[in-house]
């Protein structure tokens, strides 16, 4: 049974919505949550049924979610930034973007609704709801949340359910630096030291499918990094992106990202981090790593 069809069934929506509040441990304005939960479908259907039925007039005292979404994801927006900035202060502002359009992707907005039990809540003409409207709904929840609570309580609203969708994963596969010997050659160069030079440490299996390189890079005959591939040139790639790891601090040892008390002394930052054109070791010798 729809949403829709449970409403006019006599299901008791309001308790629901409440229950719903006190689920994730949060105070809804009940009107806001109602109206972030209501699709503009919903609306539009509601007027055909009650015309059809001889009301020439609907008059449905009803908003759509169209500016609680836009205000939520505002919102998520820059708290996403402001967070992964202060959090991972040696990562590029190229990398930064990234990782917020992951994080505010419709796969990812649409499975962080669903995860808090919105399939079954949002007012639509479709059942169940398309990834975009369970996207656009999680940002309306957010932004009547925002309505009914402390900025703090929202920040940290986020942080748990959007941001907290980043662990476990891998940053340097979300964003995939392209040519990384090239930009690690211009960091070098920006920072005052030699070339990369990749070198061959370790081979086996030449000619066959099982061939395996192992690759090292140096600079001014210090070793950075080194990578493994079935070719030379897989191995000088992974090389590479090793060396930008560390560089950027988010190898798989690299602190992990800060949640609840560390989180909520974490200084939010709204300048933008250094670009990856402009990044240099000596830039980032003064910066403090979470």
């Amino acid at each position: 049974m729809s949403t829709c069809q449970a409403v006019m069934s006599g299901w008791n929506y309001d308790a629901e919505l409440y229950a719903f509040g006190k689920r994730l441990q949060e105070e809804f304005d009940g009107d806001a949550l109602r109206e972030a939960l209501t699709d503009a479908s919903y609306i539009t259907k509601e007027m055909q049924r009650q015309q059809e039925l001889g009301v020439s007039d609907p008059g449905l005292a009803m908003s759509n979610n169209k500016e609680l979404a836009a205000k939520g994801e505002t919102l998520i927006t820059q708290y996403c930034f402001g967070y992964l900035r202060a959090a991972l202060p040696l990562l590029p502002e190229e990398g930064i973007s990234a990782l917020v359009d992951y994080l505010l992707s419709e796969d990812v907005m649409s499975a962080v609704g669903y995860g808090i039990g919105l399939r079954d809540l949002i007012l639509c003409e479709e059942h169940p709801p398309s990834s975009s409207t369970m996207a656009r709904c999680f940002h309306a929840v957010v932004g009547a949340l925002s309505v009914s609570s402390p900025a703090l309580q929202c920040q940290a609203f986020v942080r748990d359910f959007v941001v907290a969708q980043l662990v476990g994963k891998d940053i340097d596969a979300i964003w995939k630096v392209e040519n990384p010997m090239g930009v690690l050659a211009d960091i070098l160069h920006q920072s005052g030291q030699g070339e990369p030079e990749p070198r061959l440490i370790f081979q086996s299996g030449q000619e066959t499918l099982q061939a395996v390189y192992h690759v090292g890079v140096y600079s001014d005959k210090k070793f950075m990094g080194s990578g493994y591939g079935e070719t030379v040139e897989t191995a000088v790639k992974e090389a590479a992106h090793d060396v930008l790891r560390k560089l950027f601090q988010i190898t798989d040892s690299a602190n992990p990202l800060p949640f609840g008390k560390d989180a909520d002394v974490l200084p939010l930052k709204t300048e933008a981090s250094v670009s990856l054109d402009n990044w240099s070791i000596d830039k980032t010798k003064n910066i403090i790593s979470c």
